[in-house]
């Protein structure tokens, strides 16, 4: 069969940074499995919705494959009706949160004919071949699809992917990778950004995956409800992947894109040990998580070329962490983002305020922890409600979403805007504090900078 992969666009604001790895890996599961894939990466080219109508009419396919995430409802939603519009017979299939969370809603008032749920390698290889010998859907697990009278059917769940080495790499030359490689992601090492004469220079990077699933409950993060476990790649296989990476595209900066990367220490210590012995030269970053951080493990981490750890550290206050349910202490916050910043000279830390129970004393928790630790962040989220989080549910509960497709379409970049006050402050006191810590914060760093020479972020 001919699948045409669609990547919708994602942060038009910035430049295309981030490759769609979800997109890479399905379209590596399709090619071997003897499909025939085109790639229509709309993030990346930046194509207008008349350049992709055209791309769209003059391409030949048997089925489409959209893979997206559930900020972008509303474009999935166009995309999919602009395709049926030309080619009503061909099925479309959507995979991301854009399917998993809402896959009632995404049925029932897209054009959208398949959703596929969770994880979706091996999903795709089974549907793929319903599709073609004309079998009954019924039969492939994990997805849900309209039937021919318009109701909607969901098959058996499927289960994780235990062997993650298993999987091919990303099929990278089938997206458009000068694009991605020449936008960096991440906090690359500055110092290698800067040849003999102080000019900056450019530095080859790129997105990958060491780990899937999260054993965390954060009320405001998206968990498909699948219950998938925490699951590590050997270090063997990430090492290789970054080696193929390096020696191929000559990337020489890494950006893991895991949900919890240090979720697995042993994982960590023995990847650490192995790029050490490896001495690719390669650096790298990663997110972090404050209860897990300790010396050893960071001290080893840098020695093996990371430059950036990222915290979602979210709030000062151990009563919004409580009702985040964080599963953290201020304290251990406060330790890792010293230690980080110890070996690293910064942490990379992001906080976000509007949580339930939010009031002017834990506001402040948060500006003092951060003067504490001499952060000072360019931006502070406003805690917003996805589908499929906890958050959301209570937020349907208390009828704070009215029409649940319309949030949808108001849903824009994670957290720039208030779509949902759980707070007893308005969206203008809420928006005027969020303004004034921002510039606190960035005032006492500034003042700290003069009287030291030193920033600290």
């Amino acid at each position: 069969m001919k699948f045409l992969i669609i990547n919708p666009p994602i942060r038009e604001w910035a430049k295309p940074n981030a490759f769609p790895l979800g997109l890479g890996y399905i379209a590596s599961i399709m090619l071997e499995s003897g499909h025939c894939v085109e790639v229509l990466d709309i993030n990346a080219q930046r194509y207008s919705p008349d350049q992709v109508e055209g791309l769209i009419i003059n391409s030949e396919f048997d089925a489409v494959g959209i893979g997206a995430i559930v900020t972008v409802y509303g474009y999935v939603k166009w995309l999919a009706g602009m395709i049926k519009k030309y080619r009503p017979e061909i099925p479309i299939i959507a995979g991301g949160s854009v399917a998993t969370s809402i896959p009632k809603i995404l049925l029932e008032k897209t054009d959208v004919d398949i959703a596929c749920i969770g994880e979706g390698e091996e999903t795709i290889k089974e549907l793929a071949r319903a599709l073609e010998d004309g079998t009954d859907l019924k039969k492939v697990r994990g997805i849900w699809f309209k039937d021919a009278d318009g109701s909607i059917t969901a098959t058996e769940k499927r289960l994780p992917i235990k062997n993650l080495d298993k999987l091919p790499f990303p099929a990278w030359d089938l997206f458009p990778m000068d694009i991605y490689l020449e936008n960096p992601i991440g906090a690359l090492n500055l110092d290698k950004w800067k040849d003999g004469s102080g000019q900056h220079t450019t530095e080859l990077s790129m997105n990958l995956i060491a780990n899937r699933g999260c054993p965390y409950r954060c009320i405001y993060c998206y968990h498909d409800f699948l219950g998938h476990g925490f699951r590590s790649r050997s270090p063997e296989s990430v090492i290789s992947e970054i080696k193929h990476l390096n020696n191929k595209y000559g990337v020489t900066y890494v950006h893991f894109v895991d949900d919890e990367f240090v979720g697995r220490r042993r994982f960590v210590l023995e990847f650490c040990r192995q790029m050490r012995e490896a001495d690719l030269g390669i650096t790298w970053g990663c997110s972090g998580r404050v209860n897990l951080m300790s010396e050893e493990l960071i001290r080893s981490m840098v020695e093996a070329g990371c430059v950036l750890i990222g915290y979602g550290i979210e709030s000062g206050s151990q009563k919004i962490l409580d009702i985040l349910k964080k599963g953290v202490t201020v304290d251990q916050a406060k330790h890792a983002v010293r230690l980080t910043q110890k070996y690293l000279g910064w942490a990379d830390c992001s906080f976000m305020i509007g949580t339930p129970g939010e009031t002017r004393e834990t506001i402040n928790e948060t500006i003092n922890f951060c003067k504490e630790l001499d952060l000072a962040p360019e931006v502070i989220f406003f805690i917003t409600p996805y589908p499929g989080t906890e958050l959301y549910e209570r937020a349907l509960r208390e009828g704070k979403i009215d029409d649940e497709e319309q949030y949808l379409l108001s849903l824009g970049e994670q957290g720039e805007q208030i779509l949902i006050n759980f707070t007893d402050f308005s969206n203008e006191e809420l928006i005027k504090i969020q303004h004034d810590m921002i510039k606190e914060l960035k005032a006492q760093n500034i003042q700290k900078h003069n009287s030291t020479g030193v920033i600290k972020s």
